[in-house]
């Protein structure tokens, strides 16, 4: 079944690609994410789809938020979240291992969906617009990559899609032209691990 589903989004990915119009992102990037999505299918297979990996966000505040997705057997099995800061009460940049975590959550198979977003309201200290990224599958991130990242138009904004060292894809998003600050929409991997 896994196979099928792989093997239908894979022609379903090249026939998107062979389809592009002017307003589509470069035949470069298309041509990348066929590759990475190549070795994708093949290296899932030999992992029976068993992996997890952490996707970053930051809030409007500036606060950093990574969410964990862990997948086995090509079934997603939980996700995690947090939001941390690197920084102390008196702004001393703390190193990862030391950030300060403001709030997170964990989701088991069955409750996966349950939390939307993080929020605290404690000293009237509000954290909030910090979305946990949804549980999704490489496979799902690869179509998404595709359908919403790849396809803005290139004449108005920076399209960008990278691979990690083992090919699979690491960051698809696009940042605006028009845009005073470094804001992007799409995807960033910091974490791919197999299990």
């Amino acid at each position: 079944m896994i196979k099928k589903i792989t093997y239908l989004l894979l022609a379903s990915l090249i026939l998107n690609c062979s389809n592009e119009s002017d307003n589509d992102a470069t035949p470069a990037s298309h041509a990348n994410l066929r590759m990475s999505l190549d070795y994708w299918t093949n290296l899932k297979q030999l992992h029976n789809a068993s992996y997890k990996y952490t996707v970053r966000t930051k809030t409007e505040l500036g606060y950093d938020c990574n969410t964990r997705i862990t997948v086995k057997n090509g079934e997603i099995i939980s996700r995690s979240f947090e939001v941390y800061t690197q920084y102390d009460d008196e702004a001393n940049y703390l190193d990862f291992e030391n950030r300060i975590i403001l709030k997170s959550f964990f989701e088991h198979k069955n409750a996966i969906g349950t939390h939307n977003c993080a929020s605290n309201d404690d000293d009237n200290n509000s954290i909030s617009f910090c979305y946990a990224a949804p549980a999704l599958t490489i496979d799902e991130l690869y179509s998404t990559c595709l359908k919403k990242y790849l396809s803005v138009n290139p004449s108005s904004n920076e399209i960008t899609f990278n691979v990690d060292d083992k090919n699979i894809l690491k960051d698809c998003y696009y940042t605006s032209n028009y845009s005073e600050d470094d804001n992007f929409f799409g995807i960033k991997l910091t974490h791919f691990e197999w299990l």
